[in-house]
Order: C-alpha cells, then structure tokens, then sequence
C-alpha cells in the first residue's frame, strides 16, 4: 500500500499551460508568478523589444520565443497555442489581440474553457481606454505622484516622480490572482470564462487606504493630525498658492508639520551616522519595549509620561502608547531623548537590540545592500540562478511558497529562448462538470486571524471572489486603533467577526470546531505562537487533513532565514530593501506611502498562493501551506531594481524627490492647466516634439511648448502616435470628487474609470471606498461587499452555526472565552 511519505510530490500548478502575449510587465509579472508554481509558461516577446536584466527575472520558469504578430506565420503559431491553452494572459495593449485574431470572442469558439485575462491600462469602456498605458501614465491618473508622499495631499506643489512600477506590480499580482480564481471555477464547471484586470484599478486597490473618506472622523486619524481647520481651510488655501511661496515658507510649513510626527515612527540617526527605522507607535508590548532597549522608559514615567491604553479618549498629552496625541511638549521631549540616546550604538547595534525585544526595526539599506545581505540569501528571500545571457544574476527567491502532503513549489528555474515554441506535456483532462456558474469561491469558508492588512487584504481578496470568511480576533487587541479600526475599514470589507480567547483552552477547541468546516485559515502569526494558540500548519492538518494554512511574516523567506521570527510592519521593509533610499536619498531616507506599498501587494500575493494552492487540492494534491512576507512583497512592488550582475549593470533608477522621470520622453510637464506626463518610445521622441509643435525634442523646448497648451488639446495633439501619450496628473481627491457614487448601480463604465462607494457605515459615520473594479467580469455588475464590522459583532451567530446552544453560547461568553466587543472600545473610532 502506497503512504503519503511515498506519494512523489507535485507542483501545485502542474500540467496547467498559460500563454503571455505581449511583452508588458504587468503580464509577464503574473506569469512569472505562476511558473514560480510550475506552470507550463509559453511566453512570446515582439522582434524588437529592448532586453534588459529584469528578464531574467521575470522571464524565470518560462520557455521564451519571439514572434512577430502581425504576419500571418505569427498570428497561426500563436492561435495554435491559444487553442491548446488553459490560461491566456492579454498584455498586447487597446484592440491588439483583435487585429491579430486572439481576442477571446474568437479564441472561445475552438477553446470554450479558456480562461481569458485581458491586462489594459484602462478598462476596455473608460475614457482612457484607447491612451498608451505607460508605467508612467497610468500612475499620474491615479494620484501616485501627488499622495504617496505623506505631505504631498497637504502641501500640493509639484508632482514627486517615483520609479516605483505600481502599476505593473500591482496589476500583475491582480491578473495572476484572476487567472487562477476563475480557473478554479473551471475546474468545477468546465467553462472558461474572460476577466479584465486594468492597471489604473490595480493601483487604486493598493491606495485605498489613501483616498478613503471618512466623513468627521475623529482628528486622531487624520494624517498629520492637525486642526480641521489647518486641513480643510488653510492648507487648501496654501495649496492653490503654492507658487507664490518662498522657499523659507515651505520650509517653516514643512517644519510645522514635521512636528505632529510620531517619535515612536520613523528613522533616526545613529554613532555610525546610518539610519535606523522604527516603528513601535501606538502598540502595546512595542512601545514600551523601545523605550526600554533605549534605557529612557523609567525616565520619561519619573517626567510625567504614562503608559496607558493606546484606545484612550482624550487624556492629558503624555501616553507613551498613544502617539497621535501626545502634546508637541511631550512629543518634542521623547523626539529630543530619543535621538540622543540613537546616538550612542550603531546602527546595527540598535537593530539587534531592538529585534531581540519584539520591536520592528531596520537598518536603512539600499537596494544593492538588500541584494548583498547574507541573512536576505540565507532565507532564500534573495537567490541566483544561471542567465544564458546574463550569467549569475542575484535576484528575489520564490515571493510564494506552498508546501503540502502531495504538492510542492518547485525549484526556480532559469528562462529558456527557443524558436520552437510548444507545451512541456500534455494537456490536463478538461472536466465535463456542469456545475452553477457562482462566485470561484462560493461555499467556501475562511478563517482570518491575522491583523493589520496584509493578511487581512488577503482574505477580504477571498471574500471577493465569494468566500464565507470570519474574522477572529483576541479579547484585547495590542496595536492601537489606527492599525485595527482605522486600517480595518478597508480590509476587514466582506467578513464577518468573532472575538475568541484562544490562550483557552476552551478557545482553542471552538476554534478547532471551526477549522474541521473551513476551507482555509489565514494569519500572521510568528511560528514561535503559532503552537501556542493551536494554529502551525501541523496542528491544523491533525484537524483537518484538506485545510489550506497561509502564513504572512515580515521577514520569512523560502527557507526561513535569521529573521523570520522577527515582526515588522510595512515601512520597515521599505527601509530595509532600499525603497525609501530611493524615494530619497542614504542621506535622507523618504517612506513611500505608508501600506500602499508593502502591506497590500503582500497581502494579495498571499491570497494568490491561497488560490494556487487551492488548485493544486481541486487536481487531488491535498491541502498544503502557504508563506510569503512582507520581505517579498516588498521585493515585488520594486522588481526590477531587485537584480544584479557582474556583466549588466541594472536600467536607470531615478531616485530623490527631484526627480521627474526617465528623460525628456518619460516625464511630467507642466502644462497651462496643470501637470500632465509625457511617455513614449526614445525613439519617437522626434515625432511627438513635431506633433506637439515644439522647435526641438529638449525638456527646454516641450516644456516651454506644453506651458501654452492645455492637457486635453496636448494629448489631442498625440493621437497619431499610437505609442505616446499625455496623462493629466490627478490627485486622489479630485478622483474622489468625480468617481463617488452613492449606489453601485450608478457606475457607468463609459464615463468612469474608477468608482468610488460612499455609504452609511458601522462606525457611524458616512464612507467612501472604492469599487473592486480591479476584477472584471463580463456582464457581472461590480458589487460592493458588506462593511467591516466592529469586533465581536457576529460571535453569538457564528457559535450557534456550530451547533452551540444559547447556554452554551452563554456560558463562554460568562467565562471570557468568547467576547462580543473590546471592552477597551468606547467608539467603533476612538475619540
């Protein structure tokens, strides 16, 4: 009899085929994700595109061809293909695949279960639908180079350029995670199906958290907390005269606001003269613990500061764990201490110290010394493979592992070129299921134990594609309201919400009832706790043997590595992979955004590993567990920065807030009615100076010749460069303004290309958030889901599912061991 110690392990993606077309980014980052997991990937590149180190990454996995599309020897061997695949990935750009005869309407008739993900930059029925979908452009219509910087909403100014391939990131995770929901359902029902992923949406889903609106929210969460007053009348005011302040002005507004900072936040200056970056604000056990490695706690107590409750409503100024209101003495006071006291170790000195005590910190590296850093290869969250044309190239591990009774991520493989193009193996036996066509996801159940947003986004993605998921939550949260309430609104959309103790043991019996009727259990745990609340991988496969685990760490790789039980939140990464470097300088590291970076591409990347692995069960190779982190999240948003070698060296990295773009065909322009982004070839440089009218293809020259013209009759001016094109560059509140809608129905693909959702809420007050417009589907209306609710709000309900009765109910609600509120919550958002 064959044991499952004898059944030779498969990768979770095997047998699948998926076809690229188009040598965009954004398409060849979600099949990169899927041959990471042993997809059969065919990718076909155009004659002429320009290589460059970033394929040797991106290209890994895969079996790689050139073939022009646009003779008919092409368009038959790519139809061919089509024909004979599971998955086809459309990254061609506006009307492409149909001039070449591989629109999904055509290839369905010969491949009904073809699944079908077309990537534009703007959705097919938007205004923008027919613009050249530039990194750069789809970014400025987005907001990216007005509200990633933390002042940039306040301050107004000139635009901040970053280099920073959102749009690509974003919507490659997407169109991967869409890909494999809607094959899944194909697995059941044996149809395909076609889904659209436009990169303009992509982006937006990882800056929610940034144009939401919350209608009189308490100042506490705004950002900086100032008066309403300062954000809704001066600073609007100060925006629109921007250009008549002196540099002494912005100076002493930028100093204003610098101190409404959290000194608990961000980085500082240590005896070696490196940055160290800290994020221990307004958490229970981490501010404390930072104090106490910086030896200032007992003296900061003995000043008059408190260690109070992070939840505290209104106070007297001086609580160590509420950060948002200290009074500027106080906040002044633990800023000047502190960085004294960073002055006295070195960096490296203050980050072992601190990560021993549980506090999320790092050394501010660049990008080359995240690459070269012997804890980042010992966690294989960096790795090298062997380059036909590169060589040994350092670059990002596996950004998702799985690892199950019958499945396995395999071992990363370099690219291979062929003029032969063909599949690897056979076909997967197409099912003649016929079951309902409903949501991928429908009947399953989700358990989510994670916090913050990360793991949360991840199972609010699940909840999207129809998943039953239940938020569970400890009797007493640690982090602060901002990172559960606040960030909550958001990603806790769709679930439903239980408060149980499982240091119980009482607790951890209801939790294994819940986990014998689940599907998945999502958390971010450390693997040091997971046994202690009964959640490892192990325990959880004793309960049920078919149950998918998905663990979010901050800094685990493939395998492991020195700091995988460390914690850390999004910023810290950022500063640890040279993101903030970047968008400054090693002298004056900038945080990119706070969550829209990290958190939510992380976050999806899980939910992707989850959906992988779901597949891999759905084709009978059991249940598994899946990883990724913050560390290789923070890696994907930066990819192609994430390379090296001796024989290349990497494309250009604009970095500093100075910076405006790539060149004088790549970059932002001011024109009569604002800023707008130019983007085209090099090589068409000539053709757009002359369409645009300008005496000579110079910044000089466009920029004084777009100073005349409005952004509409600019970009007017580029129709007949189909490759160029002139973005205006928008701030998210003006999105907010022209895309809020009060119910779903009103959005009108035709006329918007985002929507945003204002509504009533549970925390009281009225909320804009955006449509999932980021999923497609042909005639399926975009859905809200149901609000986030507060902590606890569903126990009675969920433990009555179970088969509970009321008295049973009760009795675990009398002895603690279920809750159905934080009894440190006065206010859904604290005062």
């Amino acid at each position: 009899m064959e044991t499952m110690s004898m059944v030779t392990k498969k990768s979770p993606l095997d047998g699948v085929r998926v076809l690229n077309l188009g040598g965009g980014w954004a398409g060849r980052v979600a099949a990169m994700l899927l041959a990471d997991q042993g997809a059969d990937v065919l990718e076909i590149d155009r004659p002429d595109r320009e290589s460059g180190l970033e394929d040797a990454l991106l290209a890994r996995g895969k079996v790689v061809s050139s073939l022009n599309l646009k003779n008919s020897d092409g368009q038959e061997r790519a139809l061919s293909l089509a024909h004979t695949a599971d998955i086809v990935l459309d990254n061609l750009g506006p009307g492409r695949a149909s001039q070449f005869g591989l629109d999904y309407s055509r290839l369905r008739e010969r491949n009904p279960s073809l699944v079908y993900v077309s990537i534009p930059g703007f959705a097919e029925y938007s205004p923008l639908a027919q613009t050249a979908a530039w990194e750069g452009t789809v970014a400025a219509a987005v907001g990216v180079y007005t509200d990633i910087h933390a002042l940039g909403p306040v301050l107004g100014g000139a635009p901040i350029f970053t280099a920073l391939p959102m749009a690509s990131a974003y919507g490659g995770v997407h169109a991967a995670i869409a890909a494999m929901m809607v094959f899944l359902q194909r697995l059941k029902t044996g149809r395909g199906r076609r889904v659209e992923v436009p990169l303009a949406d992509a982006v937006l889903s990882a800056m929610a958290l940034l144009i939401m609106k919350i209608e009189g929210q308490p100042r506490r969460f705004d950002l900086p907390p100032i008066d309403k007053a300062m954000t809704e009348v001066a600073f609007p005011i100060l925006r629109e005269l921007h250009t008549q302040l002196s540099d002494e002005h912005r100076h002493q507004i930028t100093d204003y606001l610098a101190s409404f900072g959290w000194p608990q936040f961000g980085n500082h200056v240590c005896a070696d003269g490196r940055y160290i970056f800290i994020s221990a604000a307004e958490h229970v056990h981490q501010a404390r613990a930072c104090l106490e490695v910086l030896g200032l706690l007992d003296q900061l107590v003995a000043e008059g500061m408190v260690v109070g409750s992070p939840y505290e409503e209104g106070g007297d100024g001086n609580n160590i764990n509420y950060s948002a209101g200290l009074s500027p003495t106080w906040a002044a006071r633990l800023r000047s201490v502190m960085s004294e006291r960073f002055l006295t170790k070195s960096a490296h000195e203050w980050e072992a110290l601190l990560r021993k005590a549980g506090v999320p910190a790092s050394v501010v590296h660049s990008a080359d010394e995240w690459l070269e850093s012997p804890a980042a290869q010992a966690g294989g969250n960096v790795c090298e493979l062997e380059d036909a044309e590169y060589g040994r190239v350092r670059q990002t591990g596996r950004y998702i592992s799985i690892e199950g009774a019958a499945a396995v991520s395999p071992a990363l493989r370099p690219r291979r070129s062929t003029n032969l193009l063909d599949w690897s193996g056979p076909r997967l036996p197409l099912s003649s299921a016929t079951a309902k066509q409903e949501k991928p996801l429908s009947g399953l159940r989700v358990l989510d134990l994670s916090n913050v947003i990360a793991g949360p986004a991840a199972a609010r993605v699940l909840a999207e594609f129809g998943a039953d998921v239940i938020r569970i939550d400890a009797p007493a949260p640690q982090a602060g309201p901002r990172m559960t309430m606040w960030f909550g609104i958001d990603v806790n959309q769709g679930k439903r919400a239980i408060i149980l103790d499982l240091k119980s043991s009482e607790g951890r019996a209801v939790l294994a009832d819940l986990v014998k009727k689940s599907d998945v259990v999502i958390h971010n745990f450390l693997d040091r706790s997971t046994d202690q609340i009964g959640i490892s991988d192990h325990q959880l496969r004793q309960i049920n043997p078919d149950i998918i685990s998905c663990q979010v760490s901050a800094w685990g790789g493939p395998q492991g590595g020195p700091f995988k039980d460390a914690p850390a939140f999004d910023p810290v990464l950022q500063a640890a992979t040279g993101i903030t470097v970047r968008y400054g300088t090693s002298k004056a590291p900038i945080l990119h955004g706070i969550a829209s970076c990290v958190d939510y591409i992380t976050g999806f990347s899980a939910a992707l590993g989850v959906a992988q692995a779901l597949i891999a069960r759905e084709l009978g190779r059991g249940g598994a567990h899946v990883r990724t982190s913050l560390s290789m999240g923070a890696q994907l948003v930066q990819f192609p920065f994430m390379v090296a070698s001796a024989r290349q060296a990497r494309s250009a990295e604009p970095s500093g807030q100075s910076a405006v773009g790539y060149g004088t065909h790549y970059r932002y322009y001011q024109a009569r009615d604002g800023w707008a982004f130019l983007a085209c070839r090099a090589q068409d440089l000539d053709k757009v100076a002359d369409l645009l009218g300008a005496a000579e293809p110079t910044d000089q020259c466009l920029s004084e010749t777009l100073a005349e013209m409005t952004c509409v009759e600019a970009a007017g001016r580029l129709r007949p460069a189909k490759a160029a094109s002139l973005v205006q560059i928008s701030r998210l509140d003006e999105l907010r303004e022209n895309t809020t809608i009060d119910l779903p129905a009103q959005f009108r693909e035709g006329e918007m290309h985002l929507a945003m959702l204002s509504s009533a809420h549970p925390s009281g007050y009225r909320v804009s958030l955006p449509l999932p417009t980021w999923y497609r589907f042909e005639s399926e209306p975009c859905e809200p889901l149901t609000a986030a609710p507060a902590p606890g709000t569903h126990t009675r309900s969920v433990l009555a599912e179970l088969g509970l009765s009321n008295s049973e109910v009760e009795r675990l609600l009398a002895k603690g061991v279920a809750h159905e509120r934080w009894e440190i919550l006065k206010h859904y958002l604290p005062l």
